[in-house]
């Protein structure tokens, strides 16, 4: 019992963005233990994560090699609320929340620098969008709404069906709608069934892992450029589950897919020091158009969601601006502020089902680091996140929100050229009306990051 491929209107909503933890819609700035002690970080030209925030400020590092590696822990709570009105209530779907509270474990990043004089050879690995896996075991408000939605349209079918047949002059007529009536009438009830709370679960998990390297040169002594190359490669997976799907002829009670993507993009920088202790920097990150091919798809059924081998679709990384200025206002403190504006009006963030629409999003963020004695330093920081989602653009299993973020951490130096950092990023975020198909989603989010990370610096290379 195979169900319409109306279906798939109604799935139009259901994967609308794949992205996890990130500061712009796709763009991810959680990228270094520094980050998360100070989100300001984009006039950085002291350590190594100036290989992703700031790359022209590598040129004003010491000479020598610096290394970097951290790993951040992401304790989360996705949630959506989901009010179904008259339409859906008398059907049998109640109101219900539903959430994802997935922690992930395993979040590295890696920077080196080589500084000899004018120039600087810069690196940088890292999780440049998605980031871990989001599991809702009993659905979302989007994958409730589209069984729901089917099993709406088959009990219209079946209304139809039976009203044809009690008109029916023709006995083989008669029994041929009757039959037809019972068969949406089944279908019906089994895809209200999936619809309903606990009837379905979803799998995802999205990962773009990133790297760039490129070079950096002082022009003059207070003026440095660089450029690099960047590259990306995304992997996504997605699964439904039910065990209603056999009785609507999946062959199994699993729809899925995977695919993957890839991309080379440039980065450009400059860095300016009008005077000793002040840093103006800007930075440009084109974008990175990545073309996803999907593969191993299961699931008689995945064809009504328009998912199929061979199919591709794009989820660029939007081009971005960087803007960073610094002061060092006393020999230990520094005061930073950074701007980051992300054009997504020309990207194309798309999902396997279906085109998003999100106005270009910005964030800015203030932050002060300040050694207090020789062995250690403190730092501080704070960022607000405007995303440029609206009230039909959005993700009911992955809120895209506004947010205020505060940061911060200690810098230990335990021996000589060693830094061990250890450093937070706690986030709120402002709740906001998604409505699909007219139905309201409140959607909610929740995220801590903890991080820890060490740095060494070989002068005599």
């Amino acid at each position: 019992m195979k169900k319409s491929s109306g279906l798939a209107c109604a799935a139009l909503s259901f994967l609308s963005a794949f992205p996890l933890f990130a500061s712009g819609v796709e763009n991810k700035t959680n990228m270094s233990t520094g980050y998360l002690r100070n989100p300001s970080r984009n006039s950085e030209a002291k350590r190594p994560e100036a290989s992703y925030y700031n790359i022209a400020g590598t040129a004003f590092m010491e000479d020598g090699l610096f290394v970097e590696a951290g790993n951040q822990f992401v304790f989360k709570e996705y949630g959506n609320e989901l009010d179904t009105g008259d339409k859906y209530a008398s059907k049998g779907l109640s109101d219900y929340y539903s959430n994802d509270e997935t922690t992930v474990w395993l979040y590295p990043d890696a920077d080196f620098v080589y500084k000899r004089d004018k120039f600087a050879v810069f690196g940088n690995f890292g999780v440049y969008a998605g980031g871990g896996s989001l599991s809702f075991s009993e659905g979302t408000s989007a994958t409730s709404l589209l069984f729901a939605g089917a099993a709406s349209d088959y009990m219209e079918k079946s209304a139809q069906a039976y009203a044809a047949a009690s008109g029916a002059t023709d006995e083989d007529k008669k029994n041929d709608y009757q039959n037809a009536a019972e068969t949406a009438s089944t279908a019906a009830s089994y895809l209200m069934k999936t619809a309903r709370k606990g009837g379905h679960s979803l799998d995802v998990t999205s990962i773009t892992y990133g790297g760039q390297l490129g070079l950096a040169y002082s022009i003059l002594d207070n003026l440095s450029f660089a450029a690099g190359l960047r590259y990306v490669h995304g992997t996504q997976v997605m699964s439904i589950y039910s065990g209603y799907f056999n009785e609507l002829g999946n062959g199994g009670d699993k729809i899925s897919y995977k695919a993957n993507g890839w991309t080379v993009s440039g980065v450009f920088g400059l860095h300016y020091r009008p005077i000793e202790t002040v840093d103006l920097a800007v930075q440009y990150q084109a974008k990175s158009s990545v073309k996803y091919k999907v593969k191993d798809v299961e699931g008689e059924l995945a064809d009504d969601f328009g998912i199929y081998d061979g199919k591709t679709f794009h989820t660029d990384l939007p081009a971005a601006l960087n803007l960073g200025a610094g002061w060092q206002v006393l020999e230990p403190l520094y005061l930073s502020a950074s701007f980051n504006y992300y054009f997504n009006y020309f990207a194309d963030q798309n999902s396997i089902l279906g085109e998003t629409d999100y106005d270009n999003s910005w964030e800015v963020a203030l932050g002060a680091d300040y050694k207090f004695c020789k062995w250690a330093s403190a730092s501080l920081g704070f960022q607000y996140g405007n995303q440029g989602t609206n009230d039909s653009s959005n993700s009911s299993f992955n809120p895209v929100l506004d947010s205020f973020c505060v940061g911060t951490g200690v810098e230990f130096y335990p021996v000589e050229n060693l830094t061990v950092t250890l450093s937070g990023l706690f986030a709120t975020y402002f709740d906001m009306d998604y409505y699909l198909s007219g139905n309201k989603t409140t959607l909610s989010k929740d995220v801590t990051n903890l991080s820890i990370g060490v740095t060494y610096h070989f002068p005599s290379l």
